[in-house]
């Protein structure tokens, strides 16, 4: 019998919600399942306690036949929660399970400015902090996400000024990419300029107090921004082109010095 995706893990959801630690459950990124090779599904769970590992294989195991592969446990901790995998027609899912005080600290630590950088596996903790402003909320006894997602819909004053001037100062540190373009060095180019990018983009999104949910659309986030360099989408993409050959390095760093003084510049009224 062949089942449709959407039904599995709509089984599957009402098995997670059914246990007592449960509290709230959402979907990260679009409602819309996905087919087999274009997305994953990532569930997040938040709890009093994390489930047993034999009550979250009971969760699973009630599914039967209706996947293809299964496994428990596959980390534990970390920026990641508890997380267990379902591979169902082709898609791959995963639980991720969380306390509720565990994540309310971590809220606060990222609010607070504690975590102004990716981490390690480029995790951006304001990321999370994006993820859960806009999570598609499944299940919430206690309200514990909507409350959560209220608090999260505006900017802290304290987050924005402490990222503009963690990425700008960043930013200044231009010795490596100075070097290049006295080489010519392309590749060399290319992953300094990375780390430029990096940090002008976190910038940027902290001047018009959006959450940096990662490095993924970011074009698609800069066209709807109000306070943003002048073409700064086209300069941007210019950059990246005219740095991919030894040629073009010298140019492309002349745009990437105007984008940085003029957020630089734009930074500065902001925050006056």
């Amino acid at each position: 019998m062949v089942y449709e995706t959407k039904d599995i893990v709509d089984a599957l959801l009402s098995n997670v919600s059914a246990l007592n630690e449960v509290q709230s459950i959402g979907i990260s990124g679009s409602k819309a399942i996905p087919k087999a090779g274009e997305g994953d599904i990532d569930i997040f769970i938040y709890c009093d306690v994390i489930p047993s590992f034999e009550k979250r294989q009971a969760v699973i195991n009630q599914l039967e036949d209706r996947i293809q592969e299964s496994k428990i446990n596959i980390f534990e901790g970390g920026h990641w929660g508890t997380g267990d995998f379902l591979l169902i027609n082709g898609v791959e899912t995963w639980l991720m399970y969380f306390t509720i005080q565990d994540t309310l600290a971590d809220v606060e630590s990222i609010l607070n400015g504690d975590y102004p950088d990716k981490l390690d596996n480029y995790y951006y903790p304001v990321g999370r902090i994006a993820m859960l402003r806009n999570i598609n909320v499944l299940c919430d006894k206690s309200n514990f996400l909507g409350d959560l997602k209220k608090r999260l819909s505006s900017y802290p004053d304290k987050l924005r000024e402490t990222l503009i001037q963690y990425h700008l100062d960043k930013l200044d540190d231009t010795e490596d990419l100075l070097r290049a373009v006295t080489r010519k060095d392309v590749l060399f180019y290319h992953f300094a300029m990375d780390l430029a990018i990096d940090n002008f983009l976190q910038a940027l999104f902290a001047v018009n107090k959006t959450y940096f949910p990662s490095r993924k659309r970011t074009l698609n986030f800069i066209e709807g921004f109000k306070i943003k360099p002048e073409k700064c989408s086209e300069k941007l993409l210019e950059v990246v082109r005219l740095g991919g050959f030894a040629e073009g390095i010298e140019k492309s760093y002349a745009i990437w010095s105007g984008l940085v003084d003029e957020l630089k510049e734009l930074s500065s009224i902001q925050c006056d």
